[in-house]
């Protein structure tokens, strides 16, 4: 289930193993390989986002979106993002540039293993320009070339490409419901408290 306070902590550790700043496309890549390399390993995802491919290369949607919106001047009080805003920037409010981290947050949504996870990837593609790691991932088989628009990316588009069986992506699948399902539970059970 995608928490922005959780995924605003994955970027942040992911931003503090690179000296607090990196290319915005850069940062897209690394953040889907990082929760490829949780599929791969845990059958789960790290930030709970949907996936989709673009242009160039593959994104995790609700993530995307909010670092674009990093570059609103009007984030009204009420608005999740401006306690976002404190942590992290867009200081030339466009994804040519770089995000840059303002101030480390806590890391209580983070596991040991999705620290390992982040750490692992952020290592492996630190030499990587935002244009290599660009073509890498266009060589990732769920990656299909939108010619310009967009194409959804399912769970299990990532789960075959990783050579998962038909039989760990349905356990996959049915996990995924109970946790969502019982987070509806806790949730609307926490409003009648």
């Amino acid at each position: 289930m995608f928490e922005i306070k959780k995924i605003l902590q994955v970027i942040s550790y992911l931003l503090s193993l690179n000296n607090g700043k990196m290319n915005f496309l850069k940062l897209m890549k690394e953040l889907y390989l990082i929760d490829r390399e949780s599929i791969a390993e845990r059958d789960t995802s790290i930030t709970g986002d949907v996936y989709y491919s673009l242009p160039h290369g593959p994104v995790l949607s609700a993530t995307k979106n909010l670092l674009d919106d990093l570059k609103s001047d009007d984030i009204d009080e009420s608005n999740p993002l401006k306690d976002f805003l404190q942590f992290i920037k867009n200081p030339k409010y466009n994804r040519i540039y770089d995000i840059v981290l303002e101030k480390a947050p806590e890391y209580d949504l983070l596991s040991e293993k999705d620290k390992e996870y982040i750490e692992k990837i952020s290592k492996q593609f630190k030499n990587y320009s935002a244009k290599d790691i660009e073509q890498y991932t266009h060589r990732l088989p769920e990656w299909i070339d939108p010619n310009g628009s967009n194409v959804k990316i399912r769970f299990q588009d990532i789960m075959r490409a990783l050579g998962k069986s038909e039989e760990e992506i349905l356990i996959a699948k049915q996990e995924y419901e109970q946790i969502t399902n019982l987070n509806k539970y806790i949730s609307e059970t926490a409003r009648g408290f």
